[in-house]
C-alpha cells in the first residue's frame, strides 16, 4: 500500500461551438472526473465577460462518451455585440483554453487561434505629397536622367509585363521634369498599380476600402499573427504547443502591446513613419504596420544572424520598397546594396530617402562602382552578361527568385558567388503557372545545387505560412 498516492492532473477537453439568438454554447469535461461539473470563464478579447457552470445535458455528448453527457453549457451574451473572433473560453482555476469552431479567419494563420484574437484596430494612413516629397521627387528625375535606365524589359517574362502594364505611368513621370506630379504618384502609390504584388496596390485597396469593419478586421487577423510570431522568435513570448494544449500569450496580446515588446527588444520604434496615403495596416499610435514591415524586420534579423557577423555587408536582390534595407540599417547594418528592376528601384528610393533622411542613398547603374562608404546603394538590375561589381558578406532575397524564371535565376546564381559567399533565401515553393519562358514560378531549392551551391539549413519560416527559409553557400 501506497504511503503516498499523487493526484493525476486533469485531463480538460472542451470547445466553444456557436453563437445563436445572442447566446453562447459550448462544453468542457475532465476526463478523470466525469461527474464534475467545470465552471468555464468567457472572455472577449481578454477581458471577461463572465462565468457559467458547464452542467446542460447534451444528446450529442451522452453518444458520444463525454461522461454522463451533462458537460453542455449556454451563456447570455451582453447586449452591444461582441466581435466573434475576439472570444475565447477557459476552465476556471487553470490554463486551460477550449478548442473553438467559431468563425474567424484561421486558414493563414501559424498560432492556434482557439484562445480568442485580440480586439484588433486598423486604419489607413492619411497624408498629402510636401515639400520634401517634391524635393525627394526631383532627386530622383535627376537621377534617372543621369542614368538613362532602359526604356523597356522583354514583355514576354512575367516582369516585363508588369513594367510595361503596371509602372508605365510612373515610369513616364520619372522621365518627366514635374517634381510636384510625382511626388503626388509616389504618396499615392499604395492605391496604384505600381505597388501591387509588392505592398498594397489598387486592387487592395479597392477591397479595403469596401470592405465591412469585420472584413477589415479579418484582413487584419494574419498581420497580428505575423506580429506574435515574430514575438516568438526574438523570445518576447514562449512558443504555442499545440501537442501540450499550450497556447502562448501572443494572440491574446493586442497589438499595441506587442509591438511595445518588439520595440524593447529590438531597441527602436518598429513602427515606420507615414510616407504613403491610404496603406491599410494595424494601428500603432499615428502609424500603420503593414504586414510588410513585420516581413521586413524579420527579414534583416535572419540576415544579420545567419551572416555570423554584427554589421554584414547585405546584397539584397528585389529589395520591395526598400523596408528590409531600412531596418536593417537600424540594427546596425553600415553597407546595404539592393539589385533590382529600375522603377522598384526608384519607390525604394522614395521610400528610405523618407524614412532614413540622414542616411545616404544612391541610384546606380550597374557598371557604377560602388564605393565603400556607409549608406544604402540601389543597383539598376543588370542585363544578362552586364558586369556588375559588388561586395558583401551576405546575399538576401525575398518573394523574387520565383518570380523571375528559370533564366533570369540562373543568371543571378552565376553572380553570386562573386557578390557574396552566403545566400539567404526566403521563398515559397509553390510552382504556380505565370506568363514567361519558364511558364510557372522557380523552385529555388531545385535550382540553386545544379549552380554549385550547398545548403547550410533549411526549415520553415517562422512568420509566414508556406515559406521555406534556406541558407545557401557556393562550392
Amino acid at each position: 500500500m501506497a504511503i503516498f498516492a499523487r493526484k493525476a492532473p486533469p485531463q480538460y477537453r472542451g470547445y466553444l461551438d456557436r453563437i445563436e439568438d445572442g447566446r453562447l454554447t459550448g462544453w468542457a469535461d475532465d476526463r478523470l472526473a466525469p461527474k464534475q461539473r467545470l465552471v468555464v470563464e468567457i472572455f472577449a478579447a481578454g477581458a471577461p465577460l463572465g462565468a457559467v457552470r458547464a452542467e446542460l445535458f447534451r444528446d450529442d455528448l451522452a453518444h458520444a462518451g463525454v461522461g454522463d453527457g451533462r458537460h453542455g453549457f449556454s451563456f447570455a451574451m451582453p447586449e452591444g455585440g461582441t466581435a466573434v473572433e475576439t472570444l475565447a473560453a477557459r476552465v476556471a482555476g487553470s490554463d486551460f483554453w477550449l478548442r473553438s469552431t467559431l468563425s474567424r479567419p484561421s486558414a493563414a494563420m501559424i498560432n492556434a487561434p482557439r484562445r480568442g484574437l485580440a480586439l484588433l484596430e486598423g486604419g489607413f494612413s492619411a497624408r498629402t505629397a510636401g515639400d520634401d516629397d517634391v524635393g525627394v521627387a526631383a532627386e530622383l528625375i535627376e537621377a534617372w536622367r543621369r542614368l538613362k535606365p532602359r526604356a523597356s524589359l522583354d514583355p514576354k517574362t512575367m516582369w516585363g509585363g508588369i513594367v510595361r502594364t503596371r509602372h508605365r505611368a510612373l515610369a513616364d513621370l520619372l522621365a518627366g521634369d514635374d517634381a510636384g506630379a510625382l511626388a503626388a504618384c509616389l504618396v499615392d502609390i499604395q492605391k496604384r498599380p505600381e505597388s501591387r504584388g509588392l505592398m498594397q496596390g489598387d486592387e487592395a485597396w479597392a477591397d479595403l476600402v469596401a470592405a465591412s469593419p469585420e472584413g477589415r478586421r479579418a484582413a487584419l487577423a494574419p498581420f497580428h499573427d505575423m506580429l506574435a510570431s515574430l514575438a516568438q522568435y526574438l523570445g518576447v513570448f514562449r512558443a504555442d504547443c499545440d501537442e501540450l494544449d499550450f497556447e502562448g500569450e501572443a494572440l491574446a496580446v493586442g497589438q499595441a502591446a506587442l509591438v511595445a515588446a518588439i520595440d524593447a527588444k529590438v531597441g527602436f520604434s518598429i513602427a515606420p513613419p507615414t510616407v504613403f496615403d491610404g496603406l491599410f495596416g494595424l494601428a500603432i499610435g499615428d502609424r500603420i504596420v503593414h504586414a510588410r514591415d513585420i516581413q521586413s524586420l524579420y527579414a534583416a534579423l535572419r540576415t544579420i544572424e545567419s551572416s555570423g557577423l554584427p554589421s554584414p555587408r547585405v546584397c539584397e536582390i528585389g529589395g520591395g520598397f526598400g523596408k528590409a534595407a531600412c531596418y536593417a540599417h537600424r540594427l546596425g547594418v553600415k553597407r546595404y546594396v539592393v539589385v533590382d528592376l529600375p522603377t522598384v528601384s526608384a519607390m525604394q528610393y522614395f521610400t528610405l530617402r523618407r524614412c532614413l533622411p540622414d542616411v545616404r542613398v544612391t541610384l546606380r547603374s550597374p557598371g557604377e562602382r560602388l564605393g565603400e562608404d556607409d549608406g544604402i546603394d540601389l543597383v539598376l538590375a543588370p542585363q544578362p552578361g552586364e558586369a556588375v561589381a559588388i561586395r558583401a558578406d551576405i546575399a538576401l532575397n525575398c518573394d523574387s527568385f520565383p518570380e523571375m524564371g528559370d533564366a533570369v535565376c540562373a543568371d543571378y546564381f552565376a553572380r553570386l558567388p562573386q557578390w557574396a559567399p552566403l545566400l539567404l533565401s526566403i521563398n515559397q515553393e509553390a510552382a504556380r503557372p505565370v506568363r514567361g519562358p519558364s511558364n510557372r514560378q522557380s523552385v529555388v531549392s531545385a535550382l540553386l545545387p545544379q549552380h554549385g551551391f550547398s545548403r547550410r539549413y533549411r526549415f520553415r519560416n517562422w512568420i509566414r505560412r508556406g515559406y521555406v527559409e534556406e541558407l545557401w553557400a557556393h562550392g
